[in-house]
């Protein structure tokens, strides 16, 4: 028997596939980026010196750390290079990962394409299934 608590698990997943699928097609087909593309060039943007440790940011981005490198050398390799690596001056072990100016240009173009998405998806006459009924 399902539970109510399961129930509403179910609920939250499916919304989330449904958002994330059109998040990934949209992102996809205007700007040749994934949606774990696009985390990663947002997670390094909001950081105030633009870059990350790879560890860090592989749990930023919610990827293993082997699927972060490869993201990062497809992104440092594609539109001539959206992200640069380098060797931390005082740890030779650590590696970081910094967004490029070219790298910026590209996230501003996707985000204004992840905001019209999501408020396609999110229209005043969809009902926020979270939102609380108003108090009468």
């Amino acid at each position: 028997m399902t539970t109510d608590l399961e129930t509403r698990w179910q609920t939250l997943d499916h919304e989330w596939q449904t958002i994330s699928r059109a998040l990934e097609h949209a992102l996809n087909t205007h700007h040749d980026l994934s949606l774990s593309e696009y985390r990663v060039l947002a997670a390094l943007e909001a950081k105030h010196d633009h870059h990350h440790r790879m560890q860090v940011l592989a749990d930023l981005a919610g990827l293993s750390q082997s699927a972060t490198t490869r993201l990062v050398a497809r992104l440092e390799a594609q539109d001539c290079g959206l992200l640069a690596r380098y060797m931390c001056p005082t740890d030779r072990r650590g590696v970081y990962t910094e967004i490029t100016p070219a790298g910026l240009q590209k996230l501003s173009r996707a985000r204004q394409t992840l905001q019209q998405t999501l408020a396609t998806l999110w229209t005043p006459t969809t009902p926020d299934p979270h939102a609380e009924a108003p108090s009468s």
